[in-house]
């Protein structure tokens, strides 16, 4: 059994198989931005438990992923590798619940650690994909050339266009895609309004918005509404 945040903490299994009522666990780990989180140690732990073979080439290049994802050079306050540990951790548990195996556990986890691969903070919002093409960018440089198959990263390249959030509900039946869009959302409010607000904040200061910190969480949850959910783990996820 794998400790895939602190000593203190219980294995991926252990928290799937309780989940939803298990989620007060990761709550201290996720939240918290004091520290740089170890995200290729995480994003290893999290293959591990998920019992995906570890030697696969691909992971030459993940530990470089981790260090662009922590590096943060424009010092973002949300889109910052705690983000990136945040989607990995509760995308991880998801795939453990809904019994994810093979390369999919591959493709869950780079594209939860890259989607928002060297993001730009304040950004142009009148440029749709912009940052979603930006990490793309990024990502191809680095692993495409392990992808023989050109329909496994073009897979990757729809999910990540898909994690544009001012998008319309997209129709899919892609498991790994429902995860990461589903996971994507959940992170900014599955611990309740006064952490979403707190998230809203620092979304608020790394795109220097000029509204409250409460409107933007409440705009944040009429759009995530109006986007849905697909899968039931979600759903029970904001109940409990």
């Amino acid at each position: 059994m794998q400790n895939i945040f602190t000593k203190m903490t219980p294995s991926l299994k252990y928290i799937a198989i309780r989940w939803p009522c298990s989620k007060h666990i990761l709550k201290k780990y996720v939240m918290s931005n004091y520290s740089k989180p170890d995200l290729f140690k995480l994003c290893t732990s999290c293959l591990k438990d998920l019992n995906f073979r570890i030697n696969h080439p691909l992971l030459r290049s993940l530990k470089d992923l981790s260090l662009m994802c922590n590096s943060n050079p424009t010092c973002n306050f949300y889109h910052d590798s705690h983000h990136f540990k945040s989607v990995v951790i509760i995308s991880s548990i998801f795939a453990k619940i809904l019994n994810l195996r093979g390369f999919d556990v591959l493709i869950l986890i780079i594209i939860a650690l890259t989607h928002d691969l060297n993001h730009r903070g304040r950004r142009n919002l009148k440029k749709p994909y912009y940052q979603e093409s930006a990490s793309i960018k990024s990502l191809n440089y680095k692993i495409f050339k392990y992808f023989l198959n050109h329909n496994k990263w073009k897979r990757i390249e729809r999910i990540i266009l898909n994690t544009y959030f001012l998008k319309s509900r997209v129709i899919s039946s892609d498991i790994v895609e429902k995860i990461i869009l589903d996971v994507d959302i959940l992170v900014s409010m599955m611990f309740g309004q006064e952490w979403g607000i707190l998230l809203s904040r620092r979304l608020k200061h790394e795109q220097k918005l000029e509204v409250n910190s409460k409107v933007l969480f409440k705009e944040f949850l009429n759009l995530a509404k109006e986007r849905g959910l697909y899968l039931d783990v979600s759903k029970v996820t904001c109940t409990i």
